[in-house]
């Protein structure tokens, strides 16, 4: 697929999660599910009945974000630079003292001074930061892009394969022992998008083990349904759902990783 194309494809896409009331629908839905309180955390995760129908995944992915959020701990977001309002409105929800990095390829396309103690623009494969220097890393639905065609964003990218593993070992490096590091990705089938994957088992499998050698990992599958919203499923029923299956401006499936480093 031509750049030209991808461009054309993936900007409607923007567009629409972009919309400020879509966006707010997101900020109440997670919103709602974290003042309701997860007793079981990290363990389990509770969604309530209907919970994000026909909203992207980021009502599950900005949740988990907000639940691994310790005041004072050191942060680092990967993939600042084109982040969805409603994941700005929960950095401003943050109480402080808020220590978040953002670390991203390309420039931030808004003023990430009020949101960010510091930004860094640089390749997660390898990062200037020294080991053990996080506390907590996000990585929220980036990492499915790694590698892939990212001229919607900026023009120096890398297209290779692997480099989904050379960032979760280098995340691994920088992350301090007893951190933690939250990874979500589109799952079920697997579909080469050109922009990003729809990973399924074959391909977050080997990532996950990575984790496993340095760090306990606890996973997550969710699915959407038109009638539903997100709810949590077995991954394999999600082997047949692909990215645009449910028609709500994102993935159909979402596979959530917690790896605490031992």
């Amino acid at each position: 697929m031509s750049t030209v194309a991808i461009t054309n494809l993936v900007t409607p896409i923007l567009r629409l999660v972009g919309r400020s009331g879509i966006q707010s629908m997101i900020t109440n839905e997670f919103t709602k599910a974290y003042e309701a309180g997860q007793p079981s955390w990290p363990a389990r995760v509770t969604l309530p009945p209907g919970y994000g129908k026909r909203l992207p995944e980021r009502a599950v992915e900005i949740l988990f974000a907000r639940l691994t959020y310790v005041p004072g701990k050191r942060v680092l977001d990967v993939g600042f630079a084109n982040i969805m309002e409603c994941h700005a409105t929960m950095l401003r929800s943050l109480p402080g003292p808020r220590r978040v990095t953002g670390i991203d390829i390309a420039d931030p396309h808004y003023d990430p001074t009020p949101l960010y103690e510091q930004t860094v623009k640089g390749d997660i494969t390898k990062t200037p930061f020294d080991a053990c220097t996080f506390d907590c890393i996000w990585c929220i639905s980036s990492l499915e892009h790694f590698g892939m065609d990212n001229s919607g964003y900026t023009a120096h990218f890398t297209r290779a394969d692997a480099m989904d593993a050379k960032a979760v070992h280098e995340m691994l490096r920088i992350l301090a022992p007893g951190g933690r590091l939250l990874i979500t990705v589109p799952y079920g089938k697997f579909e080469n998008h050109g922009t990003h994957k729809n990973m399924d088992r074959e391909s977050w499998q080997p990532l996950l083990d990575i984790g496993k050698g340095a760090a306990d990992v606890k996973e997550w599958y969710f699915r959407h349904t038109y009638g539903s919203g997100w709810q949590e499923a077995p991954a394999e029923e999600l082997r047949y759902v692909g990215y645009y299956d449910q028609a709500n401006a994102g993935a159909g499936g979402l596979a959530v990783a917690l790896m605490t480093k031992r």
